[in-house]
Parts: C-alpha cells; structure tokens; sequence
C-alpha cells in the first residue's frame, strides 16, 4: 500500500485495503483519509466496509458522498441506491444537493433527492420530486407506502403526470375525500369537470352534481341534457339561467316544462320559434296533455299553413281535430290537407271498431261470467258427519233434531241455524249472503 499511493495507483490501493484491512474500522478510518488528501475516495468507494460487522464512521460515507456528487453525479446516485442509509446523515446530504445543485445534473440530483426523502420518511418532499421528473414511479410509492394522505395538494400534478392512474386514486373514496379533491381543483375547472364526469359513473348519488351543469355546459355540452333528465340534485332556477345564457333551448325547454305552467307556455313558445321543430312541439304538447298548450299550438299552426298538416296528424287522440278544421280560413291553401283528412277518418274508423269490438268482448265476458255465477249458485253443498258448525265448533249433523236446521254459505262455512242467530253472513270470512242455503 504504502508504494501503491506515491505511484498514484488508487484502484489498486483500494483493493489492498479491502485485502489487507478486513473489518479493523480504526484502520479503515485512518488509510481513508489517505484518499481523501488526494480527491481519490471515489476509488476506494466499492470497497468500503457497509456491513454491521465493520460500520465506519458516518463522516467517512459523507466525504465519500460529496465527491461524488462534486466529481460524478451518476456515481452519486448510484451510491444513494446502492448503501444502506443507516451508514450517513441523510439530512445533511440533502442539504449539500441543495447547495450544489446544478440544472445540467437535474435528473440525477432530483431522483437522488427523492430516495433520500423517502429513507428519512419525508414522503411528501419525494413525491414532489418525483414530480418534477415526471416519473410515473411516484404512483408505485403511493401505492406501496399508502401516501393518500400526503396527496392532497400534490392533486393537480399527479393528473398532470398521468390523469387515468391520478384519478383511478382520486375516485375511491376510501383513498381519499371528494370534498378535498374537489377543494384543490376548484382553480382548473377543465380537471374539476373530469373529475366529477368520472365520479357521476362511480357514485351517481355524490353531492357535487350542481357543479356539473355549467361543467358540462362549458366543456361537454352532449352530457348537459341527459344529465339534467337524470339527475335531480340541481337547483332548476340556476340551469336555467345558464341554459338561457348559453341559448340552448333543448336544455331550457327541458327546465321550463319541468316548471310547469306558464314557463311550459314559454318552453312550447322556444320549440315553435327557436328550434322551428314542429313534430317536437306535439310531442311537448302529447307529455304534458295540457288544453291552453294545445290552444297555442294550434293557433300557432293557422298561421303557417305548411305545418297545419302534422299537427292534425298529431293531435288524433289528445284533441278533437274539428277545432283544427275549423280556424282554417276559406280560400286557404293547405298542403296535403286532403290526405291528412284521409288519415284522420281512417284513424276514427280504425277506433270506432276497435271500440265496438271492446264492448262486444266485454258483454260475452259479462254473459259468461254471470253463467258461471247461476251455475254456482244452483249447485248443491254436500254436508258430511266430518264437519264442524263455524260458531260452536259441534259436529254439523247431530242426533239432536234442533240443530239438524243447518245454514250453508258459499264460501264453504256451515252453521246450524241456532247458532247463526239473526245473522245473514259468515261470522268467519264476514261474506255477506242475503240468501243463505238452508239444509233440514
């Protein structure tokens, strides 16, 4: 050893170190700084004894560190994966990356960082290292480690990162709140209106859906619609304004029929002047079966002759046709008029035959049941020694002859008439029988 140093062969002084020191830490300690007078202990670094058998002085580690990290970041770094880090002050490593940080070594420095906060248990520093890499590993330490309370303000980032694995976290409830996701995403609404999209699909009942209409309105308006038919947890008065701030009349005839009234009146007023949709506005008209509706439709139609047509294909069944007829003004050109009229009749054929029918099936109903009623009613009642009066609970035939006057009902009950007393109905199933069956 002692010719290796002045011969600058440090490669081969560290490996006689290994052979020749063994496990004599005070040995160690004293050849170490050998190499530290000449800048060489990243030579003697494999060597170094890190076991519980021969645990130098965290000083040692340190140094060795430093250069390192002043000389060879990649080295560092693998030193940070590579030693136990119990063998150095892991705070005080830190603080030196800090100060000597440097952005052509970012990538190093930062993962560096990240391990040494995780050893020190500083999970939240780590993770936001990892953020800053943008390593998508941050997910695998949340996971290993259970880090859900320490993600709270690191939300935005993590879906910045990788929004599927952020949000297959952000949407189980036992992981973490909705109330705090929400909280932090309130200043991006484009990630609050992902958010609570996907949190409709798992929990259709959660308390932000108010949110949703102006989200979806702003950025999804597809959604806007089957949501409000849905969902009722919206204040209706607030969608509306919304709806009518953006014109979307759909969505505002949707709100104001639900309203009922006279915002329906305004509903039908948007469908016929705004969406110009008229097989819409029966349809509007059919749902809520409303007279004045029906009024407005059709007086809305008399002035447009080229509609009047489908509305009195639409109106068979909810409104007398005639009142159609009727405001049509002499001397009026109406398309296809006369075939609507074919239709109409042939509609009001079609039911009056169907009504005629319905009678007729329901009088040989009645016919047949009142057959079966007669029938019923002549048939006899046998009575055996095996029966029980319902009051007295004696045997029905008795030997005595007062009690062989014996009441029948149709529901199976039998009574000796003694027992009956003034009653005209079964005592047991209250069955009324004003007419009573009398067996002597």
């Amino acid at each position: 050893m002692e010719e290796a140093f002045p011969l600058y062969r440090w490669p081969d002084a560290a490996r006689l170190c290994l052979r020749m020191l063994g496990n004599n830490k005070a040995l160690w300690e004293e050849e170490v700084f050998k190499f530290v007078k000449c800048q060489r202990l990243r030579s003697v670094s494999a060597y170094l004894p890190t076991s519980e058998d021969c645990k130098l002085d965290p000083h040692v580690y340190e140094m060795v560190l430093y250069e390192f990290l002043k000389f060879d970041v990649k080295g560092f770094l693998n030193l940070i994966k590579e030693w136990p880090f119990q063998l150095y002050n892991g705070l005080a490593v830190i603080n030196a990356i800090h100060d000597n940080f440097r952005k052509q070594d970012a990538n190093e420095l930062l993962e560096s960082l990240a391990l040494l906060y995780s050893y020190q248990g500083d999970y939240e520093s780590a993770l936001r290292m990892y953020l800053k890499l943008q390593n998508k590993d941050v997910f695998e330490l949340i996971r290993r480690y259970e880090l859900y309370n320490v993600i709270s303000k690191l939300i935005i980032p993590l879906i910045n990162l990788d929004r599927e694995r952020a949000f297959k976290i952000l949407l189980d409830r036992s992981k973490i709140k909705p109330e705090v996701v929400v909280h932090q995403l309130e200043n991006n609404q484009e990630y609050l209106f992902l958010y609570l999209d996907s949190l409709q699909k798992v929990n259709s009942n959660n308390i932000f859906q108010h949110k949703l209409v102006s989200l979806y309105a702003k950025y999804d308006r597809t959604k806007l619609l089957p949501f409000l038919r849905r969902s009722k947890e919206y204040v209706i008065q607030d969608a509306l304004a919304i709806c009518k701030r953006e014109e979307f009349y759909p969505e505002m005839v949707y709100l104001l029929g639900c309203m009922g009234g006279v915002e329906a009146a305004e509903a039908l007023n948007i469908i016929i002047h705004r969406i110009k949709d008229v097989e819409m506005a029966i349809e509007f008209c059919k749902e809520h079966d409303d007279n004045d509706l029906w009024n407005t439709l059709i007086d809305e139609s008399t002035k447009q002759p080229e509609i009047i047509t489908k509305v009195l294909d639409g109106i068979v069944d909810f409104v007398n046709p005639e009142v159609v007829v009727s405001k049509i003004k002499m001397g009026q050109t109406i398309p296809n008029l006369r075939k609507s009229v074919i239709n109409m009749l042939w509609h009001y054929n079609i039911q009056e035959e169907l009504l005629f029918t319905a009678l007729r099936m329901q009088l040989d109903d009645y016919f047949e049941t009142h057959s079966e009623v007669v029938a019923l009613h002549r048939r006899g009642q046998q009575v055996s020694y095996n029966q029980c009066c319902a009051q007295c609970q004696c045997p029905i035939l008795m030997k005595n002859d007062n009690f062989n006057s014996i009441v029948g009902f149709k529901c199976g009950h039998m009574y000796h008439e003694l027992c009956l007393l003034s009653n005209d109905y079964c005592t047991e199933c209250q069955m009324w029988n004003s007419q009573p069956t009398e067996v002597e």
